[in-house]
């Protein structure tokens, strides 16, 4: 049986990936803290900021559907969380394929003052190597 920490984790995990898979911008914002940072590992790892992702989640980064593996782990400590699992993707990135396995490695950080929880980080890699997706995530960065 998980703690009540791992469900809320992955309760929070799933809210996170539905408001992207359906575009809701409103709750991937409310979700993501002001300092969110995603690393997104391929061949070359790439970051993006809090605003690429945003701007990029439902139209130049489609999520169609999404799927946690057999194996997760989610912890709390204090006010962090943990979680990280194996997840299967099927998207787009600018109208290239991004299906397949993924790793994903997220630090959640609960608020104070009843803000609740935000995603502060998360690091995301390919499973299998594809050499030009780098190039593809790399795009996607405002600040180029």
């Amino acid at each position: 049986m998980a703690s009540d920490g791992s469900a809320r984790l992955e309760a929070l995990e799933t809210q996170l990936m539905r408001a992207w898979v359906n575009e809701e911008r409103k709750t991937l914002r409310n979700l993501l803290s002001r300092r969110f940072r995603m690393v997104v590992g391929a061949s070359a790892p790439v970051l993006l900021d809090r605003k690429s992702l945003l701007e990029a989640a439902g139209d130049r980064w489609r999520i169609e559907r999404f799927r946690f593996g057999q194996s997760i782990y989610a912890r709390e400590i204090d006010k962090i969380g943990i979680f990280a699992a194996e997840i299967e993707l099927e998207g787009l990135i600018d109208g290239r394929d991004a299906r397949g396995r993924w790793w994903q490695a997220d630090i959640w950080k609960r608020g104070g003052l009843g803000r609740g929880w935000r995603l502060v980080d998360r690091q995301l890699a390919r499973v299998e190597d594809d050499r030009a997706f780098p190039e593809a995530v790399r795009a996607l960065q405002l600040w180029r």
